[in-house]
């Protein structure tokens, strides 16, 4: 087949299949349409077979730890876990609405670090809009900040984001480095993107509510048993994310682990049934796989390389250019073409140039904080908007490009610039 050709088929292939993952046609979760488009490409012989297994064996640690994280969310939200932390925060705030927007944010930013951000856009994002509705608060501001509040804090820990668990197991990075060097940032970009939102929304925060419409917290607690013992394994999986690796045992391993025993505690002491498996999103390991065969293809037409030499340019300029048009560069492709695809490429172009680590971390900075501007920047902004659509409350692309138009860039570059400080000091 021509080069030229090649080209066209593949770029109209992969364009074809992200589109219908993002917008999933018919109700079709959109593992069918990445699988659907892989598959067409290894028809056409765009994709080897020695390929395709080649690619998914590099992201088998990724894929296996959003799987493990996904497994554990499932079994914590049977004890009301969710429900119970939303209505503490709602309490605490003692009847100020935004009190109640501080108190969500920081939730949906604890979630996101320990339990990976799709976990706060499927399981957050109900009980934050039901509970903005029993409190005849606006459900708006509160489901941007999920949606913004996903992306933004996935920046700490590995385990947070699918993005990180690319380059990590891509580029050896340790677990417990990443985070050292990335606590400066995530801090900082937490606290510039919630004082902007905050700012934004000041006049529907300017509300109080009556603590009184809001349920005891104890009532949501599916049984008490299971719910301290998820206190207890999450406390314990957080701590084993960096015990784990150091003895060779792999974060999705800790995990799995967590997951596997507290299922097993709550079948044998609580009653827990094994239906809570049908609430885990197995779908998601086919998404990843699918797509990581997509940009296979993408990668195939060496376009990439196209890119390496700039890259090697910019690896010799000063950290602080270098690291903001990183991740300035970055973030631009996730909310073009959405921020795993961007990843798969530069990770790519990446290893091809041989980058430094600041430029690694810069990247994952503009993959992670970035993608806020448009609705396919990320596949977890997909999920809370389409959770909160389901549920009445009309939340789409100009509100997010309201709030993460003015947020997004300040905070991409506040993010990349901390980053450089912190090789420099």
């Amino acid at each position: 087949m021509p080069f030229a050709v090649r080209a066209a088929v593949t770029l109209i292939v992969f364009a074809a299949t992200l589109g219908l993952v993002l917008r999933r046609p018919r109700g079709w979760n959109e593992a069918w349409w990445a699988l659907g488009g892989a598959a067409l490409l290894m028809l056409l012989g765009l994709v080897r077979v020695g390929e395709a297994a080649d690619t998914l064996a590099r992201g088998k640690d990724a894929v296996l730890m959003l799987l493990a994280l996904l497994c554990l969310s499932a079994v914590v939200a049977r004890s009301g876990f969710f429900e119970w932390a939303a209505i503490v925060s709602a309490r605490r705030a003692g009847g100020d609405a935004r009190a109640l927007y501080r108190n969500t944010f920081v939730l949906g930013a604890l979630i996101t670090m320990v339990l990976s951000l799709d976990t706060t856009a499927v399981m957050l994002t109900p009980v934050v809009i039901a509970g903005a509705r029993r409190l005849q608060l606006a459900a708006r501001p509160y489901v941007i900040s999920c949606a913004i509040v996903a992306n933004c804090a996935s920046l700490l820990l590995p385990v947070s984001n699918l993005t990180n668990l690319l380059f990590v197991s891509a580029f050896g990075l340790p677990f417990a480095a990443f985070v050292a060097r990335m606590l400066l940032p995530q801090l900082i970009v937490l606290l510039l993107v919630y004082a902007v939102l905050r700012r934004l929304y000041r006049q529907e925060l300017r509300r109080s509510f009556a603590v009184g419409r809001l349920a005891p917290a104890s009532s949501v607690i599916t049984d008490r048993r299971l719910f301290r013992a998820s206190c207890l394994v999450l406390a314990a999986v957080s701590l084993g994310y960096f015990v784990g690796p150091p003895l060779g045992i792999p974060v999705y391993a800790v995990a799995f682990a967590g997951a596997t025993a507290l299922a097993v505690y709550g079948a044998a002491r609580t009653g827990l049934t094994w239906r809570w498996l049908a609430d885990v999103p197995f779908g998601a390991a086919g998404l990843a796989g699918g797509l990581f065969i997509v940009i296979r293809a993408v990668e195939n037409l060496g376009l990439a390389r196209l890119l390496v030499p700039a890259v090697q340019r910019l690896s010799g300029r000063p950290l602080w250019l270098s690291l903001p048009v990183t991740a300035g560069a970055t973030a631009a492709a996730s909310n073009a073409v959405n921020n795993l695809p961007a990843v798969l490429t530069a990770r790519s172009i990446l290893e091809q140039a041989h980058a430094r680590e600041p430029l690694l971390l810069a990247t994952l900075i503009g993959a992670d904080v970035g993608p806020n501007v448009t609705i396919v920047g990320s596949l977890a902004t997909v999920l809370v908007l389409t959770v909160a659509r389901a549920r009445g409350e009309e939340v789409g692309a100009r509100d997010l490009l309201r709030a993460g138009g003015l947020v997004t860039p300040l905070a991409v570059l506040a993010g990349a610039l901390v980053l450089a400080a912190t090789y420099l000091f």
